[in-house]
């Protein structure tokens, strides 16, 4: 995975020093690339996965100022424990950033109605009570809540991803609400729509379409976690609410 570059790093370290993170998805891709970023620029984050090896190791590997829980965001004592275990270690939760996420991709006649139902649970249900779980602390801190969505939200032919799209409307609709119920404590709602990025997710979307993979040509997972610690960082008289990355060139 490529890693930021010098000189972005020379201008922004530090910047999150004092702050505690909770980031979700954190074992890998677009959710790692987060983690370990925050951490490189002075906040102290929790990254959050199922695989308790596999969170364990992207912690190690995120430096000191990581630590991994592991835990099923989607599970109904998730949130709860999540954010406990978050107050425990840090005392405090400046920033929530949402990142799992499940996709599957068929026809509306011939969707699987229990994968429908787990998209939902995970994509837009364990956002929505892990932040209701991490709200107290947030206004606390007058915190940031991060969403990571998906740029299918402006695409013009849904064919195929129409369950997918509708978990993440929702999710839209999730943050956009929030925001105009917490903005008034001070606690700042980002929704950020990367395009198509080079994750072993997209490896197995490409395979499975009989497609060409070319993660050179996609968005890097670290672009999108410069992008979201930019955002991060913006003063606090103003807000990013809504932020579409692409790729430069086409996939």
């Amino acid at each position: 995975m490529r890693s930021p570059d010098n000189a972005f790093l020379a201008s922004r370290i530090g910047r999150f020093d004092g702050q505690c993170a909770i980031v979700t998805g954190a074992s890998r891709g677009i959710g790692y690339a987060i983690a370990a970023l925050l951490a490189e620029l002075g906040a102290r984050v929790a990254l959050v996965a199922r695989s308790s090896e596999a969170i364990a190791a992207a912690a190690e590997s995120a430096g000191p100022a990581a630590v991994g829980i592991a835990c099923d965001v989607a599970s109904d004592r998730g949130p709860a424990e999540i954010v406990g275990r978050a107050l425990a270690g840090f005392a405090r939760i400046d920033i929530l950033i949402h990142c799992a996420g499940v996709i599957t991709q068929d026809e509306i006649a011939k969707a699987d109605l229990a994968a429908l139902e787990q998209m939902f649970r995970v994509n837009s249900l364990a956002p929505y009570a892990l932040t209701q779980a991490a709200l107290p602390a947030l206004k606390q801190t007058r915190g940031q809540v991060l969403f990571i969505n998906s740029s299918i939200l402006g695409a013009a032919d849904l064919g195929g991803r129409g369950g997918y799209a509708a978990t993440k409307y929702a999710l839209k609709a999730v943050a956009d609400s929030l925001r105009s119920e917490v903005n008034e404590h001070g606690v700042r709602v980002i929704s950020i729509m990367p395009g198509t990025t080079a994750t072993a997710s997209q490896e197995r979307l490409h395979a499975m379409a009989g497609k060409p993979y070319r993660p050179e040509r996609l968005l890097q997972p670290v672009d999108v976690a410069m992008a979201v610690c930019d955002a991060l960082a913006m003063p606090r008289t103003a807000e990013i609410t809504d932020l579409y990355i692409r790729p430069m060139q086409k996939p």
